[in-house]
């Protein structure tokens, strides 16, 4: 015998039907549909490249400026020992970004030097000194292996640049192109691993130190 409530409420009995919802692509809002970024036009596309490689430009343009009239690779024996001196205090900083300011300084330096006619290896090689004493102390050597690896470099690149000066000018100019062969090998090491300087100072440095050891040897 049906009860009472089914026979008021019958519908309560059935269970409820799942509805489906059919919409049509056409009353999608155009908005709403997903767009693709516009394409750069191709000359933004290469003068953003372009850009993005100021570090190499930087290089190319410094190297360009100190193989012009170049007939003796000695006094770029400057550039090999600025190159480990600014590594080496950038590693005992611990901080890649200050590599920068650091290069400037030093560039400053040895500019008013020689406004001032002084000689400026003596200067350079107490700095050369001083940093690598702090380095010592400071655990350098105990840093991971890039960092603790610019305190020797210092001691080779910066040597090699120091004995390069007193050397005839053949012998010195080929010391010097090793040395900045040799120094743009290890700015490559560095710029991959994205350690100890930044990369755009690696990328300056390594176009700068190949190029123109490339050139001491063509030249001299």
């Amino acid at each position: 015998m049906p009860k009472i409530a089914d026979l008021v409420f019958p519908a309560a009995r059935r269970p409820a039907r799942p509805y489906l919802t059919v919409v049509c692509m056409s009353d999608i809002s155009p908005s709403a549909a997903p767009t693709a970024a516009p394409e750069r036009p191709l000359p933004i596309r290469v003068l953003l490249g372009v850009a993005h490689r100021w570090p190499t430009w930087l290089g190319l343009a410094v190297m360009a400026q100190n193989a012009f009239g170049l007939n003796d690779g000695r006094p770029q024996a400057l550039i090999v020992f600025l190159a480990a001196l600014i590594y080496l205090g950038t590693a005992l900083l611990g901080r890649p970004a200050v590599v920068w300011p650091l290069f400037g300084a030093c560039v400053a330096g040895v500019a008013v030097l020689r406004l001032l006619d002084a000689e400026p290896w003596p200067a350079l090689v107490g700095g050369g000194v001083c940093v690598a004493v702090l380095a010592l102390a400071g655990g350098v050597a105990r840093r991971p292996p890039l960092t603790a690896l610019q305190l020797p470099a210092m001691l080779l690149f910066g040597g090699a640049a120091v004995v390069a000066v007193s050397l005839s000018p053949v012998a010195g100019s080929y010391l010097v192109a090793a040395a900045l062969i040799g120094h743009a090998v290890q700015d490559v090491i560095v710029w991959r691993a994205n350690q100890v300087v930044t990369r755009s100072l690696a990328e300056f440095c390594a176009v700068l130190d190949f190029t123109l050891g490339v050139a001491i040897l063509v030249l001299v």
